[in-house]
C-alpha cells in the first residue's frame, strides 16, 4: 500500500485533485491522507469543506489558515502559509506518508511542499513549468524545486522544467486534470438548471469568475468596476462566482454583491459544471478560462495580467482592464458567429480529459528511490 497526502486549500485546486482523489479511493493499493485547510473553511467563500465531504471523502485534518480578522493584504497571506507551514508539519508526522500530492500555485500546497521536503518525504507537483507572471508564477517554479516528481500539463511546460534544472526522467506530461471533471460530471436537464438559476440559455448567458492580482491588489476594486460596467451594458445574463482570497478580494467582493448581478460564493461541482456547460463564454481572469473553456468548444474574455504568458488556445480574447474592451470582447465572444464556429473545432492544448488516470498509475508504479537527493539537471 502507498499512502498518499493530499492537502486542499480553495475550489480551484479541490476541482483539480477530485478526479485523482476518486480514482485513489477505488484503487486498494492506496491510502489517502486528506487535509483541508484554506477558504474551503470559511462560510463567506462557500465552506467547500462540504462538498468535499459530500463528494464522499475523509477528512483527516482541518487546518485554520486565515484569521478572520485578518487584514486583506500580502503580509496576511504570508501570515497564513506560515500558519500552514507550522501546523502541517505536525499532520505529516502523523500520517507517515509515502509521497504528498501537491499542486499548481498555491499558499497551502506550497507550505506542505516545503515542509515534506525538509522532511525527505517525496513530492510529486501537479502542474508546473506555467507561466503567468504575478506572485503565483514564482511560487509556481518555487514549488518545483522542492519536488521530485513532476506532472506538468503539456510539453511546453514540460522543457520549461527542464530549463529549471529538472531531470527529464522525473517528469510526466499528463494534462490538466480540471479537465476530468468537466468529461465525467453527470449531466443536469437544463429545463431543471434554467428554473433553479433564473436563467435562459437559449439567450446570451457568461459564468464570471474574476480574482484579485496580488501585483496590483490596490486597483482590484477598479478593475472589477470595469468587468461589471462592461457586463451591465451588454444588459446580459450572468452569474459571477466570488473570488479567492489573495489580497486584494474584499473590494471584488463588495462591487460584486452592490452590482446587482446573480452571484454565488461557490457551487457544488455538479452544478458548476452543468452551467459551465450551458454557458455562452466565460468571463474575468481565472486559468479555468485557459484550461477549461478549450474543451466546452465556448470562448473565454481573459481580463488584465493575471493569466500573463499562459500557454493558451486560440478561443481566449485577452482584453486590458478597461470597459470598453472588455465589452468589445464579449461581443466577439457572443455574437461573432464565425469565431464561435471556430472555437467549436479547437483542440485543447491542456489534455482530453485522462489525466487522473495518468498521474494514479505514475503514482502506482514509480520508484522514489534516489529522488530525495535532488541535484541541478544540466543535460
Amino acid at each position: 500500500m502507498r499512502k498518499v497526502f493530499v492537502l486542499i486549500e480553495r475550489r480551484a485546486d479541490y476541482s483539480r485533485y477530485k478526479p485523482i482523489l476518486e480514482k485513489l479511493k477505488a484503487d486498494p493499493y492506496f491510502e489517502i491522507y486528506l487535509v483541508v485547510t484554506g477558504i474551503c473553511l470559511l462560510d463567506i467563500h462557500g465552506k467547500d469543506l462540504n462538498y468535499i465531504e459530500d463528494d464522499g471523502f475523509k477528512i483527516d485534518a482541518t487546518i485554520d489558515m486565515f484569521d478572520p480578522q485578518g487584514k486583506d493584504s500580502g503580509g496576511e497571506m504570508v501570515k497564513a502559509m506560515a500558519r500552514v507551514l507550522t501546523a502541517v508539519v505536525d499532520e505529516l508526522e502523523k500520517a507517515q506518508p509515502d509521497v504528498v500530492l501537491s499542486g499548481f500555485d498555491i499558499g497551502g500546497n506550497f507550505a506542505v511542499t516545503v515542509a515534506a521536503a525538509h522532511m525527505n518525504i517525496p513530492v510529486a507537483h501537479i502542474q508546473g513549468g506555467e507561466v503567468t507572471g504575478s506572485i503565483d508564477e514564482s511560487i509556481r517554479h518555487a514549488m518545483s524545486k522542492f519536488s521530485h516528481i513532476h506532472f506538468p500539463a503539456t510539453q511546453d511546460a514540460r522543457d520549461r522544467l527542464v530549463k529549471l534544472g529538472e531531470n527529464p526522467e522525473d517528469i510526466y506530461v499528463v494534462g490538466c486534470p480540471s479537465i476530468d471533471v468537466l468529461m465525467s460530471t453527470p449531466h443536469l436537464p437544463k429545463e431543471e438548471l434554467e428554473e433553479e438559476f433564473d436563467l435562459d440559455f437559449s439567450k446570451p448567458f457568461v459564468l464570471m469568475i474574476q480574482h484579485p492580482v496580488t501585483t496590483e491588489s490596490l486597483s482590484s476594486h477598479q478593475q472589477i468596476r470595469e468587468t461589471i460596467k462592461a457586463v451591465k451594458n451588454l444588459d446580459i445574463q450572468c452569474v459571477a462566482l466570488l473570488p479567492n482570497n489573495d489580497a486584494g478580494y474584499s473590494k471584488i467582493i463588495e462591487e460584486v454583491k452592490a452590482s446587482g448581478i446573480k452571484w454565488y460564493p461557490s457551487l457544488p461541482t455538479v452544478k458548476f459544471v452543468n452551467l459551465y456547460r450551458n454557458a455562452w463564454a466565460l468571463v474575468g481572469n481565472s486559468s479555468s478560462g485557459i484550461h477549461e473553456t478549450p474543451s466546452l468548444k465556448i470562448p473565454a474574455v481573459n481580463i488584465g495580467n493575471r493569466q500573463m504568458g499562459r500557454e493558451r488556445a486560440e478561443n481566449v480574447i485577452d482584453v486590458p482592464n478597461n470597459s470598453e474592451a472588455i465589452e468589445a470582447g464579449i461581443r466577439k465572444a457572443l455574437y461573432d458567429t464565425e469565431f464561435r464556429e471556430f472555437v467549436s473545432g479547437i483542440e485543447n492544448p491542456y489534455g482530453t480529459g485522462d489525466s487522473a488516470k495518468r498521474i494514479v498509475d505514475i503514482l502506482k508504479n514509480v520508484s522514489f528511490e534516489g529522488k530525495i537527493q535532488k541535484v541541478f539537471y544540466e543535460g
